[in-house]
């Protein structure tokens, strides 16, 4: 301990001819509050070592590892400024008691004992008497300084530690913290026997020091998110032997596996490829469309659906809005005008009586003509394509109107039964937003099919705008807009979800907006039932990346809150004319960013639902709000508004 007295003095003897000015209370003084800005410092370098440690092994700190981030929390928080002021307090009582001063030469331990203004001789004032002293109720002014500079200031500097390490500690479990605020609090206690004046002057710079702190420590970033997911991993048997891949190697993984969609074989190759026709097989005979829950209306995947019978004014009637929608039912939106409804407000085949909905017609087998005469099916024009699929438009003679076919880019075994799961998906969820399936056909069956293959899903075709298109040719939506697109499509979604039934693919391109202003949720072309198997489609990523929710494009499994996570990115470009990460030139840069949880930079700057959207794209899953919540506020907030909930959709009336 005398080499430590020893040390402190000589230090306080540079740190007197260095930097102290010459100035009231003495230059002492000031070498023993620059001094003490050091031990301030002290715990900022523990939470240094913390963070810097922690970008290493991310947010797994069991066993030894949680042993050395607390070691480290007690030895630069607790032992090291414990010790400091130990010293420092020797040296000065050592002065005030006329003996030698240890580690001070002649001549600066007579500058010791000179007088300063009003402080008297600095050995007396910083030397004499101690911290329990100092709370001497019969001296009221002594008393107030005490309270100041010996309570309330180390209160105030192991508030400021404690956010140097939870500074340290982000991404990650914060119990290490208590290893450094902890001994700094009691660092006042045990301080007791030191001389008063060295301790007041010593907190103060103590306290200066730890404020400095917490700017080193907030400038050094916490662990990559890939960092963390990877230590909270659990440890397989074979873990320890495997290479952690590289960001350049995910990359490389990526790119490996999306290498099939661009280089896919024409429809002329496939053909060519083909053996002869055979007679279809009757693998879609179980598949019972007389059974099926027939939704309400909506749009087809990605099309541009049909015009109603007492249709409202067209799209462009009114500028900035979209004509109001005529009434709307239990769940938000009225049924079309003219359409039957059925038991429990479903509605009714085409041609059925209101009240009385009939099957709406099996699967013609063995590949013959309807009523073995002409073709069902006209087919019209192709009007939508996407990475799974084709959407035309044809004239269907069974059911006197225009309806919607989509059938797969290349029809096999595997295809047919993702084609198999979206209709009964679809059929599954009840709702008046969600696209109204007709039928299940084989492209065999039907002459006028010869151009398609497979199996053939027959939708509704309704007229409208998607979403994507609506903003770029006519501008963001206002708040209100955007609320009436996040209730209503957040209602559609949460009866798919009611059902067991996940999107997977919210994006502004799958929201039609029709003519009266009333946003549709379409194209399941990805959609999974709960329970059902996991379909590996070699090549295919499942989901839009710059909409993709964070833990799936990470490779987790989607569930309900990584469809709530892209309803609100849709909604947010909805507000700004972009994703919410900004757009990529590609779909891997914008798989990258996902996959890493990349700041969300293009969020809208005014608008009455920031926080809401912060709350429905947070990482973590488990804190998202969900859909049932989210349908409250806006409606509250709607209503807060003075304006109908079931209002049109208008466009072009704001800007990010």
């Amino acid at each position: 301990m005398d080499t430590l007295v020893a040390l402190v003095g000589q230090l306080l003897s540079v740190l007197r001819e260095t930097v102290a000015p010459q100035a009231c209370p003495g230059v002492w003084a000031w070498a023993t509050s620059a001094l003490g800005l050091g031990v301030g410092l002290l715990p900022a370098a523990g939470a240094l070592v913390v963070a810097l440690l922690r970008r290493r092994f991310g947010a797994a700190y069991g066993g030894g590892r949680g042993v050395l981030l607390a070691g480290t929390g007690l030895l630069t928080a607790g032992l090291l400024p414990l010790l400091v002021f130990v010293a420092a307090g020797r040296v000065f009582a050592a002065s005030a008691g006329r003996g030698a001063v240890p580690g001070l030469t002649g001549a600066a331990a007579r500058s010791l004992r000179s007088t300063e203004c009003f402080v008297g001789a600095q050995s007396t004032y910083l030397g004499s008497g101690t911290v329990g002293d100092a709370f001497d109720p019969s001296d009221p002014v002594r008393l107030g300084v005490a309270v100041l500079l010996l309570g309330i200031v180390p209160l105030v500097t192991a508030v400021f530690v404690g956010i140097q390490a939870r500074l340290a500690l982000r991404r990650g479990p914060a119990w290490p913290a208590r290893f450094f605020w902890g001994p700094a609090l009691a660092l006042g206690v045990l301080t007791a026997g030191v001389p008063a004046g060295a301790a007041e002057h010593l907190w103060v710079g103590a306290c200066l020091g730890a404020f400095a702190g917490m700017l080193l420590v907030s400038a050094v970033p916490p662990p990559s998110r890939e960092t963390v997911r990877r230590s909270l991993q659990p440890a397989g048997p074979a873990r320890g032997k495997q290479p952690v891949e590289t960001g350049e190697q995910r990359l490389a993984r990526l790119k490996e596996r999306m290498q099939p969609i661009v280089q896919l074989p024409s429809p002329e190759e496939r053909r060519a490829e083909r053996p002869a026709p055979q007679e279809p097989r009757p693998q879609y005979a179980d598949f019972d469309s007389s059974r099926m829950p027939v939704a309400p209306p909506s749009a087809s995947s990605g099309a541009v659906p049909r015009p109603r019978a007492a249709g409202p004014a067209p799209l462009a009637a009114a500028p900035g809005a979209l004509p109001p929608i005529p009434g709307r039912g239990p769940n938000g939106f009225g049924a079309p005008p003219g359409r039957p409804t059925g038991p429990g407000g479903t509605l009714a085949a085409p041609g059925a009586s209101p009240g009385a909905p009939g099957p709406l017609g099996a699967v013609p087998a063995g590949g013959t003509p309807l009523n073995g005469r002409a073709p069902r099916f006209r087919v019209l024009r192709r009007i939508g394509a996407g990475g799974f699929g084709r959407v035309w438009l044809a004239h269907d003679a069974k059911l006197g109107r225009t309806v919607a076919l989509k059938s797969a880019h290349a029809p096999d075994g595997e295809t047919e039964e993702r084609i198999r799961r979206e209709a009964a998906a679809l059929a599954a969820v009840r709702h008046p937003l969600c696209v109204h399936i007709h039928d299940l056909v084989h492209a065999q069956s039907d002459p006028g099919l010869s151009q398609l293959e497979g199996l053939v899903i027959v939708m509704e075709y309704v007229e409208g705008v998607p979403l994507s298109r609506l903003v770029q040719e006519r501008g963001p939506v206002d708040d209100v807009s955007a609320a009436r697109i996040w209730t209503g499509v957040a209602g559609a979604l949460d009866a798919a979800h009611r059902r067991g039934v996940l999107h997977r693919d919210l994006k502004p391109g799958n929201v039609i907006v029709d003519a009266a202003g009333h946003p549709h949720l379409i194209d399941f072309g990805i959609a999974r039932r709960t329970g059902d198997s996991t379909l590996t489609m070699t090549g295919f990523v499942l989901g839009t990346p710059d909409y993709l929710a964070p833990e799936v494009a990470a490779g987790q499994k989607a569930t309900t809150r990584s469809d709530i996570w892209q309803l609100a990115a849709t909604v947010s470009f909805a507000l700004t004319g972009y994703p919410p990460r900004g757009g990529h030139a590609d779909a891997i840069s914008g798989l990258r960013a996902a996959a890493v949880g990349a700041k969300l930079t293009h969020l809208p700057r005014r608008t009455a639902h920031l926080s809401l959207l912060k709350q429905a794209l947070r990482t973590d899953p488990d804190r998202r709000p969900d859909l049932a919540a989210t349908q409250r506020s806006l409606d509250e907030w709607l209503r807060r508004a003075g304006v109908p909930v079931g209002g049109p959709v208008g466009a072009g009336t704001a800007r990010p």
